[in-house]
């Protein structure tokens, strides 16, 4: 059984139109079918607007597909949305802006603390998981006094991390966690991002529109164009093998690029 499977998800953007006043549609997803298995990290691969934040905002449930299916562990999650409240937490998103995640007048204790306690309940260990949690990502416990504001953008996006690990996933779906970090940062997030993977058990879904940060931290890569997943397979048949046009192509400029 997989972990997730989403099968035929179709999604349509409604657009207003200020001249004519009426709404227009542009299909953004048109039949999208994507598979990830317990433990394993899937790139979900594809340029600007081809759709790969909202196929991640209907995983998580923050859309609303117009039809298909997602199911998580065997529960339904869509059509049959009631059934989100049956995973509980095992679905977390790490968002591209960490600013968006984090509650500016809430202490870093106070954000984890929220997390920690709607997985678990109030407990007198919370300050202690807490600490651990910082420090699985690498900060210290001197940061859970300080807002948001107080902390680089590189600690922002490491402590919008640790929120979601608050809630324990079984699959964590990252949206371009790295594009606000500069290369230094981005690296050591990555590498965190692995070995916590390697030492929890989650699985991860990493979207981006990097090839060579797709092709080398994930198991797996899914290319999404033109609405569909044209192209899925290991990292290094789609490297060295890669059967769509597409996927040639941003194979092509990614190493142009380099």
């Amino acid at each position: 059984m997989f972990l997730l499977e989403v099968n035929g998800l179709c999604f349509t953007m409604r657009l207003n139109s200020i001249i004519s006043f009426k709404r227009k549609r542009r299909p953004l997803l048109t039949g999208v079918s994507l598979r990830i298995e317990a433990g394993n990290s899937v790139a979900l691969l594809g340029e600007s607007g081809s759709g790969k934040t909202t196929l991640a905002r209907c995983i998580v449930g923050l859309q609303k597909p117009d039809s298909g299916t997602i199911a998580y562990n065997g529960i339904n999650l869509f059509p049959q949305t009631e059934n989100r409240r049956a995973i509980g937490a095992g679905i977390q998103m790490l968002f591209q802006s960490s600013g968006a995640s984090l509650d500016p007048c809430m202490t870093v204790l106070d954000s984890l603390a929220e997390g920690i306690t709607s997985r678990a309940g109030k407990s007198s260990g919370t300050v202690a998981e807490a600490e651990g949690l910082v420090s699985s990502v690498g900060l210290s416990r001197d940061c859970l006094g300080r807002l948001p504001s107080q902390l680089s953008g590189g600690q922002r996006q490491r402590i919008a991390l640790a929120r979601v690990l608050a809630a324990a996933p079984r699959l964590l779906v990252l949206d371009e966690p790295t594009s606000a970090l500069d290369a230094l940062t981005s690296a050591h997030l990555l590498q965190l991002l692995k070995s916590l993977q390697a030492k929890e058990g989650f699985s991860l879904l990493f979207i981006t529109h990097h090839v060579q940060t797709a092709l080398s931290f994930c198991d797996r890569v899914a290319v999404l164009h033109d609405g569909v997943i044209v192209e899925e397979g290991s990292s290094e048949d789609v490297h060295k093998h890669p059967r769509h046009e597409y996927t040639r192509q941003l194979l092509e400029d990614s190493w142009i690029s380099t």
